[in-house]
């Protein structure tokens, strides 16, 4: 459909936009000294903001036909950067960034010198997991001419989007920062996209970077075992179809991501529920809740997601909260992207590049502001820091503004833990489902089940059709359900089952020569700078730089030594202890994040600036190649 790009569109598109990140492209375009006058934009008095919009719509109007893409130079990059960011841009912080800005082609990944060594014919690597990180890993090696083959257990890619088809699952990061950054730019149809949406995106990607032929669905990963004769890996595999298959890799990149073993709960009497018992990644398109009565229990990303759909259809729906959370709105949550909005990104060079930035940038001061306990905050009687509070505080208006002022709810939504030290969940509309005359809020202990229904501790019995198991997954089983054995025989499950799962950089394990992990223990960054597909980028360039190293240099194995893993490890420890996470005790019991053992478990302590150089390249000294 061709648009009507007149002065009225022009106008709708600039007032609809991310004016910051509109400003600083016309600007890169354009050298249009007026833009620069003003302030930030977050910071801009209305008559400011009217001025800027204005100038946006003339130069739009009048000099778009000569804007041409090009790359900026550091100093003009800095320039823009300090503009957008109202000050400053930390030296640890601009590499990382400018990478994420993506005006070079293929920024994060890694390239082969020209006149390297030739690949041995028979050096092949094993992809483990078609989702976005194992994508993410096979761009790497395919632009590298490294020999892979991914492997995915599903009928699919797109791994935990493809798992999960529950009603109105999607993303809880603008779909713009949720995306490679090697690929300019993608039509994303939401400003959140929904599961379908990222699962086409994945495969897209997959069929565009020349990939998607080298994955093999329906092949599990059963075991792998380090052969230390021929320094390989052997694989047994499952297909789906029943038969076997057992192959020969030199290395393995295990994709099978954080959120691919379902989680449901031990509860007395659920062998005997004569209705259905479902966990989210069950769902399936013939699933009908219409006229039903059903219990959802858990009211993380998942069960708030998918509360409103069901209840909307259902006859009745309890939802069962184990835990309150803290559930906060998001602008254009549920949007589609406006006709105009998608002309600027098609048509403005730059303003894709910075739209990602300025989408990122609330997360730049996130560790400070949240995870870092301000001692004389906390001297004067405060609780982590004043920006915590203050989001506690505002959280809390939210919570009695959509439950209408409802006293008996806001009691029981009000959680004891400050927000940010659990994983944030986005408000699809729960808190209004609440109020249903249909939904009805339990918080009284589950005792167990019955062939009708559920008792809780209060002594009520429910009678439900469907019980929806919305409890998430077991985070600490990593690499799971695969066995990996190492040298000697060494089992990774057990080894880990019997301390805490630990990596190196939350990608290498001792004595498991040539095995890498995407999204492995401590590896998921919370101090912002850049979003979480930049950083598989970034893990898949350290591997790729890995395996380059084997080739180039003759080396058979590579492996990150015991010394320098301890102390990583103990350094990350050390880093974590003063974080929230650990010091607010009223998250640590049941927060996914930290272990039984109240370890750190999901994410790493370290800020952008201090970890992004552990990744750009191996450390020679700690990772040995022989």
């Amino acid at each position: 459909m061709t648009l009507p790009v007149d002065s009225k569109f022009i106008r709708r598109a600039v007032e609809a936009c991310d004016l910051a990140a509109l400003r600083a492209a016309l600007l890169q375009a354009s050298g249009d000294a007026e833009l620069e006058l003003l302030g930030p934009v977050s910071g801009l008095e209305p008559g400011d903001r009217a001025r800027l919009i204005e100038r946006s719509v003339h130069l739009l109007e009048t000099e778009l036909d000569g804007y041409t893409r090009r790359v900026p130079s550091d100093d003009e990059l800095r320039r823009l950067m300090d503009l957008v960011l109202g000050g400053p841009t930390e030296e640890a912080h601009f590499e990382i960034r400018k990478k994420f800005l993506a005006f070079e082609p293929f920024s994060f990944l890694h390239e082969r010198a020209a006149g390297s060594s030739p690949i041995p014919e028979d050096f092949e690597v094993a992809i483990i997991g078609a989702g976005l990180s194992g994508i993410a890993a096979a761009v790497q090696l395919e632009r590298l001419g490294i020999p892979y083959v991914v492997y995915e257990r599903r009928e699919e890619v797109g791994g935990t989007w493809s798992a999960n088809k529950y009603p109105d699952v999607r993303v809880d990061t603008l779909s713009i920062t949720y995306e490679y950054s090697f690929d300019d730019h993608y039509p994303w149809p939401q400003y959140f996209a929904n599961g379908a949406e990222v699962r086409d995106y994945i495969e897209f990607m997959a069929r565009k970077y020349g990939v998607f032929d080298h994955v093999r669905v329906g092949h599990a990963l059963e075991q792998a075992d380090f052969d230390e004769g021929t320094s390989t890996w052997q694989l047994d595999l499952a297909r789906s179809d029943g038969s076997r298959v057992r192959r020969r890799v030199r290395a393995i990149i295990s994709a099978a991501g954080l959120f691919s073993t379902p989680k449901v709960p031990d509860i007395p009497g659920a062998e005997s529920f004569q209705g259905a018992l479902l966990h989210p990644t069950e769902w399936t398109d013939d699933i009908d809740v219409k006229g039903k009565r059903v219990a959802v229990i858990g009211n993380g990303s998942t069960g708030v997601q998918l509360l409103g759909s069901v209840a909307a259809e259902a006859d009745c729906v309890h939802v069962l909260q184990r835990t309150p959370q803290w559930i906060s709105p998001r602008m254009n949550y549920g949007r589609a992207v406006e006709p105009e909005v998608q002309w600027l990104l098609d048509h403005v060079p730059g303003y894709w590049n910075w739209c990602r930035y300025t989408s990122i940038i609330g997360l730049f001061t996130w560790h400070e502001d949240f995870l870092i306990p301000d001692p004389e905050w906390e001297r004067k009687g405060g609780h982590i820091t004043q920006k915590s509070e203050e989001l506690r505080d505002f959280l809390i208006g939210y919570i009695k503004e959509e439950v209408g002022g409802r006293q008996d709810l806001i009691d029981r939504l009000i959680p004891d833990h400050a927000p940010m030290v659990r994983r944030p969940v986005v408000d699809n509309g729960w808190y209004r489902a609440l109020t249903r005359e249909n939904v009805e809020l339990v918080t009284d202990e589950i005792v167990r089940f019955t062939p009708t229904g559920i008792e809780t501790a209060d002594g009520k019995h429910r009678e439900v059709d469907l019980v929806i198991f919305a409890t998430g997954y077991k985070i600490d089983q990593y690499l799971w359900p695969t066995e990996y054995h190492g040298e000697d025989g060494l089992n990774l499950r057990a080894q880990w089952d019997a301390d805490s799962p630990r990596a190196y950089l939350g990608m290498m394990v001792p004595r498991f020569p040539n095995l890498f992990i995407m999204y492995g223990p401590n590896s998921q960054p919370v101090s912002g700078g850049v979003s979480l597909p930049s950083w598989m980028q970034i893990w898949s360039a350290y591997i790729g730089q890995c395996l380059l190293t084997l080739i180039d240099e003759g080396f058979s194995r590579v492996a990150v030594n015991e010394e320098a893993f301890l102390e990583h490890n103990a350094r990350l420890d050390e880093e974590a202890s003063g974080l929230a996470f650990i010091t607010d005790k009223g998250s640590v019991a049941k927060n996914y994040y930290v272990d039984a053992a109240g370890r750190l478990l999901v994410n790493t302590p370290f800020e952008t600036g201090d970890l992004y150089p552990m990744m750009a390249r191996p450390d020679r000294a700690e990772v040995e190649f022989s």
